[in-house]
Formats: C-alpha cells, sequence, structure tokens
C-alpha cells in the first residue's frame, strides 16, 4: 500500500492508502496529485528507502481506559396514556 500522494517536501493536507495498481493506473490518466508524488514514473515493486510516514497502530487508541466510571440511572418519563389516565382518573 502507498500513501497518495507521497511528497517529498511538505506533507499534503489530504493523504490516503491505495494499492500500486491503482496508484499506477492514476499516473496514466495524469491524475491531478502525480505530479509532485515520489512514486511517479517508478516500477510497480518501488519502495523508498526510508518512509517517511509513520504507521500508527490504531487499536491501542480504542482499548478502554482504566478510568473510573459512574453509572447513574436516568428516570424514564411516564407514557402519555398513562399520564392521561391518571389525570382523568
Amino acid at each position: 500500500m502507498r500513501l497518495c500522494p507521497s511528497v517529498e517536501a511538505a506533507s499534503p493536507l489530504i493523504t490516503h492508502r491505495i494499492g500500486a495498481d491503482v496508484c499506477l493506473a492514476r499516473q496514466k490518466g495524469n491524475f491531478h496529485k502525480c505530479h509532485r508524488c515520489i512514486y511517479r514514473g517508478q516500477a510497480a515493486d518501488w519502495e523508498p528507502e526510508q518512509s517517511r510516514h509513520a504507521m500508527i497502530n490504531v487499536h491501542v487508541a480504542e482499548e478502554p481506559g482504566s478510568v473510573d466510571v459512574k453509572e447513574v440511572v436516568l428516570p424514564r418519563p411516564e407514557p402519555a396514556i398513562a399520564r392521561r389516565a391518571s389525570a382523568n382518573g
């Protein structure tokens, strides 16, 4: 998977991960983000020597924390029919 676009200078504002086949198809179709990309004109199996982008393990961030949780009971309102019956009653 490649980060699209992968530029050498400043990081682009919007990027996403794509496969090499999609990358090559975009280059062939003159996709508007390809003109500065480091993958432009490279072989399908080419990889940069060092990745500038560190992979983030998002599963660690999704783990529940060890914060104490206080359970709060919310009273449920009576149905409208029950309120009318008690008012007429």
